[in-house]
């Protein structure tokens, strides 16, 4: 009944679709590589989207905009 093959007590009569447990397939770097491309795409995305709405209120405004403000708050000391 130890049919693990190296992995331990696995019962050998069980036989899911998927390969069972420790299952390696032939592709599984690429399926890797597919997972993590997918993952890191979807950071990406997410990181787009923060910096989208992310406010920065140095940039809000322009430099000779606030140099006025500076002018005016100075001749009112």
């Amino acid at each position: 009944m130890s049919g693990g093959h190296g992995h331990g007590f696995i019962p050998s009569w069980v036989k899911p679709p998927t390969g069972g447990w420790m299952h390696t397939p032939k592709n599984h770097n690429v399926n890797g590589l597919i997972a993590l491309g997918g993952y890191f795409g979807i950071m990406y995305l997410l990181y787009l989207q923060g910096e989208k709405n992310s406010y920065n209120p140095r940039t809000a405004y322009s430099y000779a905009t606030i140099q006025k403000w500076n002018e005016a708050a100075k001749e009112e000391k």
